[in-house]
């Protein structure tokens, strides 16, 4: 995996030595709160007291200034401006650092040093305000600023070949002023911010690849690479189509387009994660990603322009693997993982998947296609079905260690039309009860990875439910989900019935019931904003999230 920049981490900024940086990056709410700091913070307040002076929206927008008392005579001001207000939260922080590092960056820093002059508030903030977490999201921040994508880092390295500058800085050092974290608490949060990004690197990495740069098997192949020096993680690989007709049916149908080149077919990636001290597992985490790695719509053929960006529809699968990997990088003994990801290309053809086929899952659930553009909840279901078989036969050897699934994939518009660019949550009566969709919003609130928790009705059950005797569910209907009442709820009622999950209800009791949770993060695995008619940027949504749900350490 790609190296880091190296982290060092201080509490006072006399710490710093003037030789470590070529840039100090201030990170405060207002000038009037920096003026309040004393001790070697007085040589900031004294390098922009003269443009205080002259100019009173001075310190409300970032700014770069000459300071002979910082290392390189850089001193970057950016302001987070308020953190108590009604919707603030540790985005603004991670704003600001970015925005700095950005212009320290411009300006020709490759060792900035970023001074966090103010800890938020912990007290008297709203409901929906978590600080918890802020240096770690501030850490995250810069490193995310410093990250050079893998297509571009190739396309550098083939112009310039071992001269290519890959990393836009080789260090970043932070000061948490009056911090009473001890170093041993600062390391941690370095340890895990470093395997955090580490895996988001792994995701974006694969997410950005075009359909041709990175096809089923190249994704494939990128992870491998990416885990094999990983400890505690094992990697799988299933290309047979033959096996994947058996395990795998309704991915193997949605991809028959793709058969014909050999560099389109479906693979099945799985990837486990065991703890190094397996009598402190708390929880087995069963993950399935959604990994189209171009989705044409299929014989629905996407049209009016919505195929542009389609490659991009694996990037639940990315976070899947980019999680997995960081896991194994901190090496949490909290818990084991086993994932399943489905790539496919969702390709038109002569043999297409067709609607009005009735195609059987591995559960053995009859499932009439009304739309092929749905192929996300195919290629998962069946995986799902193998992850509840495998917690099953755990519990009948004995095996108590509680067992969730959860799903990752960018699923609908819909999700996008109901909140904007934050991911969603859909759980089932267990999940529910358990708190499990909860805990992502608790942790996606803490990491700056807000997601809303939708609940799963009647109505979701109902509308995919069989009409007749010749099918057991139906597997959508043959309009845009954004057009479509609980068009992102619905999709997880389908994937319960037809994967079998659904004699795992609340109502199967207590050693029966499997938790699951359905995480579309078609809104907050991209950025939404669009650079003039490129693509959005890629975040690495879920991977922070997930790490804060599941990580004990």
């Amino acid at each position: 995996m790609q190296s880091l920049p190296n982290i060092n981490i201080y509490t006072d900024l006399s710490a710093l030595s003037v030789d470590s940086h070529d840039a100090l990056v201030v990170v405060y709410t207002d000038t009037k709160a920096l003026a309040l700091l004393g001790g070697p913070a007085l040589t900031v307040v004294s390098a922009i007291q003269p443009y205080v002076q002259i100019d009173k929206e001075f310190g409300k927008t970032v700014a770069l200034v000459p300071a002979a008392s910082v290392g390189g005579g850089r001193l970057v001001l950016s302001p987070i401006g308020s953190l108590d207000n009604d919707t603030d939260d540790v985005r603004k922080i991670a704003d600001a650092v970015k925005a700095g590092i950005a212009r320290a960056i411009d300006a020709g820093s490759t060792h900035p040093a970023v001074f966090l002059a103010e800890a938020p508030p912990s007290e008297d903030i709203g409901p929906d305000t978590d600080y918890s977490r802020w240096i770690e999201v501030a850490v995250l921040a810069a490193l995310d600023s410093s990250y050079t994508t893998l297509v571009v880092r190739e396309h550098l390295t083939a112009i310039h070949g071992a001269d290519a500058v890959l990393e836009k800085v080789a260090s970043i050092d932070f000061v948490v002023h009056g911090s009473a974290a001890s170093k041993a608490d600062l390391d941690v949060v370095i340890k895990r911010a470093q395997a955090i990004e580490q895996g988001r690197r792994l995701a974006v990495d694969i997410g950005y690849g075009d359909a041709e740069r990175m096809t089923p098997y190249k994704c494939a192949e990128t992870i491998k690479a990416a885990v094999d020096s990983i400890p505690g993680v094992s990697y799988e690989e299933i290309k047979d189509l033959d096996v994947i007709k058996r395990e795998y049916p309704l991915l193997y149908n949605s991809a028959r387009a793709s058969f014909s080149e050999e560099r389109t077919r479906p693979c099945v990636v799985k990837l486990e994660y065991k703890s190094p001290e397996p009598k402190q597992v708390k929880e087995h985490l069963y993950f399935v990603g959604k990994g189209v790695t171009y989705d044409t719509g299929g014989i629905s053929l996407k049209i009016g322009g919505a195929m542009r960006g389609m490659s991009r529809d694996k990037l639940g699968a990315c976070g899947v693997a980019g999680f997995v990997a960081a896991t194994g990088v901190v090496q949490e003994k909290a818990v084991n993982i086993s994932s399943i990801l489905a790539f496919e290309r969702n390709s038109i053809g002569p043999n297409s998947l067709l609607p009005d086929e009735v195609v059987v899952s591995r559960a053995g659930v009859r499932v009439l296609i009304n739309d092929t553009d749905a192929e996300g909840r195919l290629v998962m279901t069946d995986p799902i079905a193998e992850c509840r078989e495998r917690i099953m036969a755990a519990r009948a050897a004995g095996d108590k260690t509680p067992a969730a699934i959860y799903t990752a994939a960018t699923l609908t518009g819909h999700v996008i039309r109901a909140y904007g660019w934050y991911g969603a949550t859909v759980a089932n009566g267990p999940a529910r009860k358990g708190g499990y969709d909860r805990r992502l919003a608790v942790s996606g609130l803490a990491y700056g990875d807000p997601f809303e928790n939708s609940v799963m009705r009647r109505e979701d059950h109902r509308f995919v439910a069989a009409r007749t005797d010749r099918e057991d569910v139906y597997q959508s209907n043959d309009r845009a989900s954004t057009m479509t009442d609980r068009g992102h709820q619905y999709p997880a009622a389908f994937i319960i019935k037809a994967s079998g999950l659904d004699k795992h209800s609340l109502a199967s009791g207590c050693d029966a019931a499997i938790p699951f949770v359905h995480v579309d993060v078609a809104g907050s695995a991209e950025d939404g904003c669009e650079p003039g008619l490129g693509l959005c940027a890629i975040t690495g949504s879920p991977v922070a999230t997930f790490a804060g749900a599941f990580w004990a350490l």
